[in-house]
């Protein structure tokens, strides 16, 4: 079974299965589904809101995940016919006390919700987590032209730091001394870019000339993308935002189009995929990124994972869904080797935390 990475969700995958997956309605049961069962042991809270970035005309619609110690009705969010949803209790009342905060960021054609199986967790270890959707890189709103435009990505990511930090709600209980950022697939990129990682247009132009049938660079040709005409200035510049003390990079986007000099004084960084040799597209790795990072025990390669493990756990009937629905629709629920999502989920967020700790992000 061939295994993909660095394939943005968007690949393949026409917008009638963009709306199935991701939810042109996010559905909520106050009762777990036989697939989906709620979830009852230490219940984390979950409010909505949205941040508005009125200089660059940008509206962040955003989970927010916090612990609580209320007893009230839990649900399961953002459950559908292909992914399992997550459980929270919505509005519950927030721990008076100081928390970090982690921002995720989701992949291209992804949303808000595809990191909920690690937001809980992360919530219930004493961290407020936020995740945005990104515009023009999320469900039902992505383009080639627009996912090109990846300096939005990190900027994004400091506007959220910003709002967060001056929301009257949440500012009081956050420790902005211990910021984090978790991205995966184009916010892996974001993340590495907020730790400091430039990227080269050239560089990117010169893999996809060598590498042209990689799904990252057909996505682009197909979208009638212009290399030379991608504001030079804007995609190269550097994001580092010094109030982050770590990012973790989870199978990245864009990983043979960073500099190697920007690598070097960057923030403590966590590299996580699937094994680079085990690709079926020529240099579509993220190996590169290790070495030039010298990550070293930093970067872990989880072995019979792929680009899709990161994703919601599929409920029995996804696989077969998506087959009916799409060719190569299917690729998002591929059974993983060795273990089982919701197993690889566990391991991923066991690596997450036990980094987090060391660099005094979370207790």
């Amino acid at each position: 079974m061939k295994r993909i990475r660095n394939l943005p969700l968007y690949v393949k995958i026409p917008a009638v299965i963009i709306v199935l997956l991701f939810g042109a309605v996010a559905l909520a049961f106050r009762i777990g589904s036989p697939d989906t069962p709620v979830d009852i042991n230490n219940p984390v809270g979950l409010i909505e809101k949205s941040y508005v970035d009125t200089s660059r005309d940008r509206q962040l619609d955003t989970y927010v995940w916090y612990p609580t110690e209320a007893i009230g009705l839990v649900e399961v969010v953002d459950d559908n016919a292909v992914f399992k949803g997550f459980s929270a209790i919505r509005n519950a009342p927030m721990k008076d006390q100081t928390h970090p905060l982690i921002i995720l960021s989701h992949g291209s054609g992804g949303n808000r919700a595809n990191q909920g199986w690690l937001a809980p967790d992360l919530a219930r270890q004493g961290a407020i987590v936020v995740a945005a959707n990104h515009p023009g890189s999320t469900s039902r709103d992505s383009a080639a032209a627009t996912n090109i435009l990846a300096w939005n990505r990190p900027q994004d990511v400091s506007f959220l730091i910003d709002s967060v930090l001056a929301d009257e709600e949440l500012a009081q209980l956050i420790d902005p001394t211990r910021i984090a950022v978790v991205g995966h697939s184009l916010g892996g990129y974001t993340s590495f870019a907020i730790g400091g990682g430039e990227l080269s247009i050239d560089q990117f132009a010169e893999y996809c000339n060598d590498f042209a049938d990689n799904p990252d660079c057909m996505f682009y040709r197909n979208g009638g993308v212009d290399f030379s005409q991608v504001d030079r200035g804007q995609f190269e510049k550097n994001y580092k935002d010094d109030r982050v003390s770590a990012v973790v990079v989870i199978d990245p986007a864009y990983a043979k189009a960073f500099k190697p000099d920007s690598l070097e004084g960057r923030t403590p960084t966590l590299l996580i995929a699937p094994p680079s040799a085990s690709l079926e597209f020529g240099d579509l790795k993220v190996d590169y990124l290790a070495e030039q990072a010298q990550l070293n025990d930093n970067y872990v390669e989880m072995s019979g994972a792929y680009h899709f493990t990161y994703l919601p756990e599929c409920k029995p009937i996804g696989f077969y869904l998506l087959m009916v629905v799409e060719e190569d629709g299917e690729m998002l629920c591929w059974p993983e080797e060795n273990k089982t999502r919701a197993e690889f989920h566990q391991e991923t967020t066991g690596l997450i935390t036990t980094f987090l700790r060391a660099e005094a992000i979370l207790n």
